[in-house]
């Protein structure tokens, strides 16, 4: 979950990556304005609707995502893409990392804030992983495991694509242990792109969000079986359950989805749960 309260007050680092990541989003950004120019002039009508198809794919893709990096065609459409990628085993862990940038807001000081807090929690998150890997592995031999028998532990970074339009972007970065899935780590990130504001529910809903959400959501859950609800706890407020800092993304169509944690709202074994928002007006 993203504690939003300072994000505004996030000092940028003076290192070497700062410099690299300003140059590329700089250069990006010069590239896409020379060639969506050229483009414009030569197919005219033609890239209203290659655009509209090239949106929704974006939004269904993420691999799609990460090859619109090099398509001039992207316009002026905020870009989610694959920026590092490595894989590393040994007899402990072994290690998938896929980690994402944003480039096209027209905010630089927004990408550069983004990408290295992104970058920054995945890397800590990974250095975690790493540490509990070795203490598990080293309390596997010490009790008399026999070190050729230990499977490594899986950790894995990821991201997904939920949203991308000409207003905001939505998208989600994801760690997690094959053994240890009380760690996992979900980090989502909705972005405003007219203001360059990382959204809040109560941005987006008003100072009535929690309400509004409530509602929503206990209308969702009334219509469930019996079944479903059994997996509910019993004195569970859904009212209490909703802050700024809730997670949240805005799928497909653009509606906010609410992500409730394991263990918030319901058993476990439910794992965790997404409850798409209806309003009154849709």
């Amino acid at each position: 979950m993203i504690d939003r309260t300072n994000y505004d007050r996030i000092e940028i680092p003076e290192h070497l990556d700062e410099v690299v990541q300003d140059a590329i989003a700089e250069g990006l950004t010069r590239r896409r304005r020379n060639r969506v120019a050229g483009l414009l002039k030569r197919t005219g009508s033609i890239a209203a609707m290659f655009m509209l198809c090239l949106i929704t794919l974006l939004n269904l893709s993420p691999t799609f995502a990460a090859a619109a990096c090099e398509l001039p065609a992207v316009g002026g459409f905020c870009r989610v893409f694959l920026f590092r990628e490595y894989r590393m085993e040994d007899e402990i862990k072994y290690v998938d990392v896929k980690l994402p940038n944003i480039a096209n807001t027209g905010k630089g000081e927004l990408e550069v804030r983004v990408n290295q807090e992104i970058q920054k929690k995945m890397y800590d998150c990974l250095a975690e992983s790493e540490a509990r890997a070795k203490e598990y592995y080293d309390a596997f031999v010490e009790t008399g495991g026999d070190p050729k028998d230990f499977t490594p532990v899986g950790i894995t970074i990821d991201y997904e694509t939920k949203y991308i339009g000409q207003d905001r972007v939505s998208f989600v970065v994801s760690q997690y242990e094959s053994r240890f899935d009380a760690y996992n780590c979900d980090l989502y990130y909705n972005i405003d792109l007219e203001s360059g504001k990382i959204l809040t529910l109560k941005d987006y809903f008003g100072t009535n969000y929690r309400e509004i959400i409530a509602d929503s959501i206990e209308t969702t859950i009334a219509g469930w079986s019996a079944e479903q609800r059994s997996i509910l706890w019993e004195d569970l407020s859904i009212v209490d359950l909703i802050s700024e800092n809730t997670d949240f993304y805005f799928n497909q169509d653009g509606q906010v989805v609410i992500v409730v944690p394991k263990y918030e709202a319901a058993y476990g074994a439910a794992g965790s749960l997404e409850f798409t928002i209806q309003t009154p007006e849709g």
